[in-house]
């Protein structure tokens, strides 16, 4: 008789891995009849979930969050004062950062895939556990928050340049933006799947711009320091001429924002069809097509126009464009879409976190409305504490302050995922009966499983019951070293760009965690048992005294056959003299006295 197929997945859930597929819609589906009915008929207050895929979901958010307004307004403004080259370099540090935190959550999300909900606060959470991933996700969410912030900062500075160039009513651009940020709160509100089919539409209003931009700068006539492609101006952008209080580290600081909205698809884990595939194809694609632009933008610019241009005027890039009202309009758009994306992604981090209660004094936030869970109540909150930053009221200050909490979380990120892939590779079971066994930290194989230093982690997968998974062409740039650095450079760009902001976040995050130990004691561990501090301690060691190999208990598969031969002990034996007496007796005998 034949053995029946194995249970799969995708059986069960009508063949998606995906298990919302059995009672959801997707978005382009040809045979949903809601879409034959006329938009004047449809009922937009009943909403049925919906699921994404790649292009459709990840990349679009991704590119709208990435490529957004500091490129608009800022990249001539940085090539002013760093010059070309410095200017690639800072490209090259954002892109490399982004990349590596990248590459940690797909290895995270491909583990982890059980726990789907939350996005960075959900794999955090299933690595370190609840009290680290709650403090890390409040971080996160604070991050997009001040984004939100300074998105519409720069919104409104884009509509009064526009027609002021010299403003000197800073309330006004204030107004503008708490105007902006109360609308667009309200089209949040709203639902998930309008706001991605309108994505769309607005990232190819945006690619529009970049072309009119690219035109622009190609047929420019040489008038008022927009000299066209010359070789004066190229050589003058070469090298850095930093202004008052500007310098390399604080040039990157303004401009690294653009790189925090890489897990807007880790956010949308829960509402895409193949998490693992998606997210992790839609955000390498999204960071490679905007690294792309990045460099369009500023060799274009160093070698159109002369540098005190660039130093005085942040909406040269709109002037030399070939249709100026055609550059703003994307430059519009992309501050609304990063407005929107935030909007989106923070508040359901944030009810994540309310809905396992970690945080008791947060509860209320979880609540939803919808067959989306839209949180209402923390889409609501998160608007209304970004309006406290909008009263900064200008980007290059807020620019640093965005960037310290999403630092902070991918450094989490980035070490999470070394974390585990070094707990696979010691071979250390979490909660196994062995582990008492283990107190000085020996490593336990098995004798028919020999200890595996690649990057597939089969052990650990076996743990998790994923032994058999499909495995994608992305997973061939996982690497625990390289994410290692990320997280290694991640932090030291907090304490470069500005040491008292970081300082101030790091105390933040701390506060937090320690609160989380108070209100939420036994919170359930994660799956990584690594200890940073063990691992540098053996390794410093090791380099100072090298230590011998490692010991290792194997554990046999099969009791191997043996043979008994009994001997008794006498003072024949040779070393009958050397051998502690422990079996034998004493008489003692009382005396009478």
């Amino acid at each position: 008789m034949a053995d029946p197929e194995p249970f799969t997945e995708e059986a069960r859930f009508g063949g998606s891995a995906n298990p919302r597929l059995a009672k959801t819609t997707e978005l382009w589906d040809e045979n949903d009849e809601s879409y034959l009915v006329e938009w004047w008929k449809a009922n937009f207050f009943i909403r049925k979930p919906i699921l994404f895929g790649t292009w459709d979901g990840v990349f679009t958010s991704c590119m709208l969050n990435i490529f957004g307004l500091v490129v608009f307004l800022r990249a001539g403004w940085m090539v002013g004062n760093a010059g070309l080259l410095l200017s690639c370099l800072i490209i090259v540090f954002t892109l490399f950062v982004g990349l590596c935190t990248v590459i940690a959550s797909n290895g995270l999300i491909a583990r982890c895939t059980e726990n789907s909900r939350g996005g960075i606060y959900g794999i955090l959470t299933y690595v370190f556990g609840g009290k680290v991933g709650a403090t890390v996700g409040i971080m996160y969410v604070l991050g997009q928050t001040i984004c939100i912030a300074l998105y519409v900062t720069g919104f409104a500075e884009a509509v009064v340049l526009k027609f002021d160039p010299n403003p000197t009513n800073h309330w006004l651009l204030r107004g503008i933006g708490i105007v902006t940020v109360l609308l667009l709160t309200v089209v949040a509100l709203f639902g998930v799947k309008y706001l991605v089919r309108l994505q769309l539409v607005l990232l190819g209003i945006l690619l529009l711009a970049v072309l009119d931009f690219v035109i622009g700068c190609s047929i420019a006539n040489g008038t008022s320091g927009m000299t066209g492609f010359n070789s004066t101006s190229f050589r003058g952008n070469l090298y850095p001429g930093f202004g008052e209080k500007q310098s390399f580290f604080t040039v990157l600081g303004v401009f690294f924002p653009t790189c925090t909205g890489l897990m807007a698809g880790v956010n949308m884990q829960g509402d895409l069809k193949n998490p693992h595939n998606n997210i992790s194809t839609g955000s390498l694609a999204s960071l490679a097509f905007s690294g792309v632009l990045y460099y369009v933008f500023v060799i274009f610019l160093a070698c159109t126009v002369q540098k005190e241009l660039l130093l005085s005027d942040y909406m040269i890039a709109s002037e030399i464009s070939w249709i100026s009202w055609m550059f703003l309009i994307g430059l519009y758009i992309a501050s609304l879409s990063s407005i929107l994306g935030s909007l989106y992604g923070a508040p359901r981090v944030f009810q994540c976190i309310a809905l396992d209660n970690i945080i008791p004094i947060i509860g209320i936030f979880g609540k939803g409305r919808g067959a989306n869970n839209e949180p209402v109540i923390a889409t609501i909150t998160v608007s209304l504490v970004s309006l406290c930053f909008v009263l900064v009221g200008h980007l290059n200050i807020l620019a640093p302050i965005t960037a310290m909490p999403f630092l902070l979380t991918y450094a989490a990120v980035n070490y999470a995922y070394f974390s585990l892939a070094m707990t696979e590779e010691r071979s250390i079971k979490p909660e196994s009966i062995l582990d008492q066994y283990n107190t000085e930290n020996t490593p336990i194989i098995k004798e028919s499983e020999p200890l595996n230093s690649s990057e597939s982690y089969p052990l650990l997968d076996a743990y998790l019951g994923k032994e058999e998974r499909r495995v994608y062409w992305h997973e061939c740039l996982q690497s625990k070293w390289l994410t290692f650095v990320g997280a290694f450079l991640s932090g030291l760009m907090m304490f470069l760009i500005h040491w008292l902001f970081a300082i101030l976040t790091i105390g933040l995050a701390t506060i937090i965690y320690f609160y989380t130990r108070t209100t939420s004691p036994g919170t359930k561990p994660g799956a990584s048992n690594f200890v940073l501090s063990k691992w540098l301690y053996r390794v410093v060691r090791s380099l100072i005294h090298p230590l011998p190999a490692e010991e290792k208990i194997v554990i046999a598969t099969e009791t191997p056959e043996m043979s008994y031969k009994t001997m008794q002990l006498t003072d024949e034996n040779t070393d009958y003299q050397e051998r502690e007496k422990v079996h034998q007796s004493v008489v003692s005998e009382q005396i009478e006295t």
